[in-house]
């Protein structure tokens, strides 16, 4: 599934008051936490994270965490499915406890290609920019009038194509590096293996890197980078489409053209005669 694809089920949306010292749990959908009041400290995959009042928790459905509060805090939650599959259930899912052994239950999620931050969890500790959009969720889905499914729904959309966005602008600085170098140097024959050794990292590694930051493995990025410098050439200048190629990184003519009907719907040529002086 792609972030186009994305139809979400909400099941759950208020503002809640919790309590406990220890409580490890594994949930059947997706939550977000919105810290309102209070604070509480979230264990997961083998890391911490100290939800204070403003900080912003999300976590997909299959996801263990523990919860402590001793305090207390009142987050203003979220639960959903990403798609409609399972909408019939409209009441929202108890997280089942994980203290004595993982349970088997069924999880309602799958997984998002081009937001591969959706299919783990995020946390922003400072995020009020998403706080707008949860406030109108929630306005809705208490309002309980006329289709408030289909519109917590499409604003629910909303709110994870923003946290998407609010994601790509924390992309770490190996990846910003590497991405200026792709734009300085996307003519040339570029592979992982070299540009991993320029960030200082295996390419498994910066690989990894790269498809967490921007949602696409280096390959592809790269690709992308090398169709878009192209269309601009097609476009903007009269260089003969047989010698475009070599001036973005790639080797022969068919492998090229094959690539860039996959990216735009058109060949070279019917991009050219279409759209060059008709945009």
């Amino acid at each position: 599934m792609k972030l186009c694809d994305m139809n979400p089920h909400l099941r759950f949306a208020s503002q809640i008051t919790y309590k406990a010292e220890d409580n490890p749990v594994k949930v059947t959908d997706c939550r977000i936490f919105y810290t309102g009041s209070g604070s509480a400290d979230i264990f997961i995959e083998n890391q911490h994270y100290s939800l204070s009042r403003g900080s912003l928790f999300y976590c997909c459905g299959g996801s263990q965490y523990n919860i402590k509060a001793p305090e207390g805090f009142s987050p203003l939650c979220l639960n959903f499915d990403l798609t409609q599959q399972h909408n019939a259930q409209l009441l929202p899912f108890s997280p089942v406890s994980t203290a004595k052994g993982i349970p088997d239950i069924a999880v309602h999620f799958d997984p998002v290609e081009d937001s591969p931050f959706l299919n783990s969890h995020f946390y922003l500790q400072d995020g009020s920019c998403i706080y707008p959009y949860i406030e109108k969720i929630l306005a809705e889905f208490s309002g309980n009038g006329a289709f408030f499914r289909e519109i917590c729904s499409s604003k629910l959309k909303e709110l994870l194509i923003e946290l998407h966005r609010v994601q790509k602008s924390t992309t770490p600085s190996t990846v910003e590096f590497i991405i200026k170098y792709m734009e300085d140097h996307y003519e040339k024959d570029l592979n992982n293996k070299e540009l991993a050794a320029l960030a200082g990292y295996h390419e498994y590694h910066l690989n990894r890197l790269f498809l967490a930051g921007t949602g696409t493995n280096l390959h592809n990025y790269l690709l992308k980078v090398r169709l878009n410098h192209a269309s601009y050439l097609i476009l903007n200048t009269d260089i003969p489409l047989k010698e475009i190629p070599e001036k973005v990184g790639f080797h022969n003519y068919p492998h090229f053209s094959s690539y860039f009907k996959q990216q735009f719907g058109f060949s070279p040529a019917q991009y050219r005669r279409h759209l060059k002086d008709n945009i």
